[in-house]
């Protein structure tokens, strides 16, 4: 076994005060910055009977945007009569409390299930009309309403363009995480215009052993990129309906909720630990806009109303300033191209001392954890970004090539990897740990929020 590479950062009191604002505890002044404990051990997995069958459930099963109390749950399935089964981690086994016959008419069948209890793990599946056959077990994590505090454990990825079978998110699968984050990429359909098109490409995906593994291990949050619908799109490069078939493709395929008005920015509340805020770099852009006028005052208000412990930022592709990396070359495909809003928001992170927030990204094919303002550029100098994955896609070996003399790049390579990252709120410190394609460790480093 090859040994594992770190890069921790601890608790030196001049990094806490530049990155959290606030001066360090002496040890034993408050509990406030003691360790919160670990999320109590779930039973051992539910044995629901029948036989599993990858025929009838090629496409394994998925759940999304998991809350206190409710979960979307998805299936694509060649049977139409099924019968769904929901159990409760209770002590040391598995309750049954939910079993329910189910017609899928189209596509893909979905249900916004309800009634759950809050910081509670649930084992699901399906079974044929003759009760013999089933899908996957899966397995999702209602987020706690409100403490106690505990840590949180946090996938992310994105980009899921070779590599097969991603080897990676099957380690991702058996770290029993609370959520995966995924960030955009998760197919490249290129060239698909129609809503058949786009559905062959998730077809292609979920039937894939990493996502298989994945997907049936924990709830998803996603947001898109550009594969989804079209390298590097814009809405007037489209043919007509083929937005609306991309955006229904995706839809049924990841579950997932919807903002106010039907978008795909939105945000989802883990009680006092952790708010997501999921955005959409993608179907709003104008030649002047990364993201809409709304969806910018959005962020600002909600982020400055958060009480949240920690404030994550599902942001497709990363607000870092690539400059002394890459120049301006394709800026335009970034919040780079767009100055005038990314300085915005990044000021009003600083200039309000929003607390807690941390950027974590896809998009750009390496692993990173970087400042989103090299020293002395700005205010995004005192925030982070994490670029979580490659799952899949070709390395950019810009990443390896480079080298960083400012410090702007703490953690810098090109490796297939998903991200996990641990959220300690008693502490305020996020473990940053890129896992690769073997299970192992490829980087790591501790952040104080």
């Amino acid at each position: 076994m090859r040994p594992t590479r770190r890069s921790v950062i601890l608790g030196i009191p001049a990094f806490y005060l530049a990155c959290s604002g606030e001066t360090p505890k002496e040890s034993g002044d408050s509990t406030e910055t003691a360790p919160t404990p670990e999320r109590e051990p779930e039973p051992a997995p539910w044995e629901p009977g029948g036989t599993e069958d990858s025929v009838a459930f090629a496409w394994g099963v998925q759940s999304g945007d998991a809350e206190t109390d409710r979960v979307i749950l998805s299936l694509r399935s060649v049977d139409t009569a099924l019968t769904l089964v929901i159990a409760e981690a209770q002590g040391d086994g598995w309750v049954e409390v939910k079993r329910q016959p189910i017609e899928r008419t189209g596509e893909t069948y979905q249900e916004l299930i309800t009634g759950l209890n809050p910081d509670t793990a649930y084992r699901y599946v399906y079974f044929t009309a003759d009760g013999q056959r089933r899908s996957k077990v899966g397995r999702f994590r209602t987020p706690p309403k409100a403490g106690p505090l505990r840590k949180l454990v946090i996938g992310a990825t994105s980009c899921l363009g070779g590599n097969e079978p991603w080897s990676n998110l099957s380690f991702a699968a058996e770290a029993q995480l609370d959520v995966m984050l995924m960030l955009g990429d998760i197919v490249y359909a290129d060239g698909a215009q129609t809503l058949e098109d786009y559905r062959s490409y998730y077809r292609h995906a979920l039937g894939v052993q990493g996502l298989l593994d994945l997907t049936a291990s924990t709830s998803m949050i996603a947001t898109w990129d550009d594969h989804e619908v079209g390298n590097n799109w814009t809405r007037e490069s489209l043919a007509e309906g083929q937005y609306e078939a991309a955006l229904q493709a995706f839809r049924e395929s990841v579950p997932q909720g919807q903002g106010a008005n039907g978008q795909i920015w939105r945000r989802l509340l883990f009680g006092d630990m952790v708010e997501f805020f999921v955005l959409d770099c993608r179907s709003e852009r104008t030649d002047t806009l990364y993201i809409s006028v709304e969806q910018m005052e959005w962020l600002k208000s909600s982020l400055k109303a958060s009480t949240a412990r920690f404030k994550l930022i599902l942001n497709s592709v990363p607000i870092n300033d690539y400059t002394d990396m890459f120049g301006h070359a394709y800026a335009e495909d970034r919040w780079q191209g767009y100055p005038e809003q990314r300085r915005e928001i990044l000021d009003f992170v600083a200039d309000n001392a929003v607390g807690g927030v941390l950027w974590v990204a896809g998009d750009v094919h390496h692993g990173m954890i970087c400042h989103p303002d090299a020293p002395g550029d700005g205010s995004g100098e005192s925030q982070w970004e994490v670029a979580a994955g490659p799952s899949g896609s070709t390395l950019n070996v810009a990443a390896e090539l480079y080298t960083d003399t400012t410090g702007h790049y703490p953690v810098l390579f090109a490796k297939w990897n998903y991200t996990k990252l641990t959220l300690d709120p008693g502490t305020g410190s996020c473990l940053v740990s890129f896992i690769g394609d073997d299970g192992l460790v490829i980087e790591e480093m501790e952040l104080f929020l």
